[in-house]
């Protein structure tokens, strides 16, 4: 038997047809439902279920298209999604989606399943089936529900492809995802376009998690005015707020947010073409609800009881760093978390010793900012020294042309110039024959002094190896620079003038690092740009390109000698008599 508040209630505290006593460490509490008769009923403990008030009830009445649960653990986020499906399996057609970001949590034996079968698997004669992606169906509506995984690393093309065609087939207007702090923001984009089916039921997709400072979920909540900035904690306000947001384009950062559906069209310029006016669409049809759901441990009093307070127990055993994130739904950074970069490193450049590589070289970060902002800075080194930096502004295709001219200005050859080659930058690839740094691809192999392979940690992608490598170079004092860091450089997206020594401070914050799927990860622009009012981090950007020199630790062939215009005129002279040097002609 199972029990649902009516959708369109108002947010009372309790079930207007139910008496609650709330269990608690030394009582289970009772749910009594009581009829339109009069007589009551109470609910069998294992076999009858109702949500429990609080994020259960509330998260059950919404029906937002997207959804995040999000912030502590063990308070019923899992049970609630499970029991959420029932609102569709009597709705012909209707399908859903359990998706877990690891394969081993999509199989049957797991906690998700156990639940699963416990909640659904003897509820109006479900058939359940335990293959390799087991199935909760019921024939008589041609409804089903089944558990899947998304366990894709879509950085690398063919599983990209590989992970579309399982998205393909696995269309649901329920797509519920655990754990998701683990999920791609690529992949939550694309699994939006499998958001459907023909029950009637109105598409939504729900992500469960806990926090995590580093992916694009804080930074999304934190665009949407959930987050406190100032404390990394949901504002209380905010919880259970529903927002109306439009997606525009492949990166987090481009979201636009209202507070109605209209605004938020109207603000994304969003086109209907003359088909979707005479299907009825509007723009606002276009843009979609968001609702945030969080809560606290102590809102499950039923495992609570159950456990005997063990359950919050051992979130308060986890330590001060886990114990903020997972009891306290703190999304800010953790102590592993924290830049490994700190103020003082950057206070230690001018003064730290020069290495004795003679070579020039040039790291450009390409933007598109125009002329009132930070525009795209150029970094020259002498070795791991930095001598200067050089500002490009204006109109992008007089870049490569601008390019050269410093190239040549500062002795640089082309061997030794390095971009970034994705986004704006990939336009670059056609002209210029350098080193184009595409940020996504896999990490490159590093090797010693004697050309021998170097084990190194396993790295999310090129990037995140780049900005390892510079934080060791930072760390070990080998950066240096011979420029003043009082001396002022534009920044930001008006390009408003601050020192250097300032800049450097605030982009240090790139060095905040993790590790997912057992790789390490360096926090992305677009998460950089969440937390510094969307300014960019350019020039360490720039500055992280010079690692890449250093992946082959090899000793650099120095350039030859400069030799003065006037050198050849005295060996001329001694040549036309006859002798240079000491060697006699004949």
């Amino acid at each position: 038997m199972f029990f649902l508040r009516n959708k369109d209630a108002k947010f009372p505290p309790l079930y207007d047809h139910i008496e609650r006593k709330l269990p608690t460490t030394k009582d289970k509490g009772y749910d009594k439902i009581i009829g339109a008769d009069g007589k009551t009923f109470v609910l069998r403990e294992k076999i009858d279920f109702a949500p429990q008030p609080g994020l259960q009830e509330d998260f059950l009445r919404c029906d937002s298209n997207v959804i995040f649960l999000c912030g502590a653990a063990s308070m019923g986020k899992t049970y609630a999604m499970i029991m959420k499906f029932l609102y569709g399996m009597d709705k012909p057609g209707f399908s859903g989606r359990f998706i877990s970001m690891r394969l081993a949590d999509s199989k049957k034996g797991t906690s998700t399943y156990r639940d699963t079968v416990e909640l659904l698997g003897n509820f109006a004669n479900c058939e359940v089936n335990s293959s390799d992606s087991p199935t909760f169906a019921w024939s008589k509506y041609n409804s089903a529900i089944q558990l899947i995984h998304s366990n894709y690393n879509i950085e690398n093309i063919a599983e990209y492809n590989e992970f579309r065609e399982m998205a393909k087939k696995n269309q649901a207007s329920a797509l519920y995802y655990d754990e998701a702090s683990s999920m791609p923001y690529r992949m939550f984009l694309y699994w939006q376009s499998r958001n459907r089916d023909s029950s009637g039921m109105k598409p939504q997709m729900v992500l469960s998690f806990n926090a995590e400072y580093t992916h694009w979920t804080t930074t999304f909540l934190m665009s949407g005015g959930y987050i406190n900035p100032d404390t990394f904690y949901i504002y209380p306000e905010m919880n259970g707020k529903t927002r109306y947001v439009y997606f525009n384009g492949d990166d987090v950062n481009d979201v636009i947010w209202g507070d109605n559906p209209e605004e938020v069209a109207e603000a994304a310029g969003v086109v209907l073409t003359e088909k979707d006016k005479a299907a009825g669409l509007t723009a606002a049809d276009i843009v979609k609800s968001f609702t945030m759901f969080t809560g606290e441990a102590s809102d499950n009093r039923k495992l609570i009881a159950a456990t005997g307070g063990g359950s919050i127990a051992n979130l308060h055993a986890t330590g001060k760093t886990q114990r903020n994130v997972l009891k306290g739904a703190f999304f800010g950074p953790t102590e592993n978390q924290r830049a490994a970069v700190t103020k003082q490193m950057i206070l230690n450049m001018p003064t730290n010793p020069v290495n004795g590589d003679e070579n020039y070289y040039a790291t450009l970060d390409v933007s598109a900012g125009g002329e009132k902002s930070d525009g795209c800075p150029m970094v020259i080194w002498k070795g791991l020294q930095i001598i200067a930096i050089e500002y490009f502004k204006g109109d992008m295709r007089e870049l490569v042309d601008w390019i050269n001219a410093k190239l040549s200005a500062y002795n640089v050859p082309l061997s030794n110039f390095c971009y970034d080659g994705t986004g704006v930058g990939y336009y670059l690839n056609s002209f210029i024959n350098a080193n184009p740094i595409i940020s996504n691809s896999t990490s490159k192999k590093e090797v010693d002094e004697y050309g021998n392979p170097v084990s190194v940690d396993n790295f999310f992608n090129l990037r995140s190896q780049l900005l390892g490598k510079t934080q060791v170079l930072f760390q070990t004092g080998q950066i240096s620079t011979s420029l003043d860091l009082n001396d002022r450089h534009p920044y930001g997206n008006k390009g408003e003038m601050r020192s250097l020594r300032d800049i450097l401070f605030d982009e240090i914050d790139l060095f905040v690092s993790t590790t997912r799927n057992n790789k390490t990860y360096f926090l992305s622009k677009s998460e950089y740009k969440s937390r510094h009012q969307k300014n960019s981090p350019d020039l360490m950007d720039s500055i992280c390109l010079r690692a890449y020199f250093e992946l082959d630790a090899r000793p650099k062939k120095q350039p030859s000698p400069e030799i003065e215009d006037d050198a050849y005129d005295e060996l001329y002279q001694d040549y036309s008599g006859g002798r240079v040097g000491s060697v006699v002609w004949v």
